[in-house]
């Protein structure tokens, strides 16, 4: 996997995790089920990327 890949996986399963917790501190629902309905894409991706580089070697 590339490096701005990694870097564009890694920024959207950041920014998951802050609609996640900022949607629970505020009360938010909508911004907290948007923060957990990106988690799974954001799994798959870097598990994606990580089988990819074994198969490379």
């Amino acid at each position: 996997m590339s490096l701005t890949r990694k870097i564009k996986t890694r920024t959207r399963l950041v920014k998951g995790w802050i609609m996640l917790y900022f949607g629970r501190a505020t009360g938010n629902q909508q911004l907290e089920s948007k923060g957990l309905a990106s988690r799974p894409e954001n799994n798959l991706k870097q598990r994606g990327g990580r089988t990819k580089g074994i198969f490379k070697r």
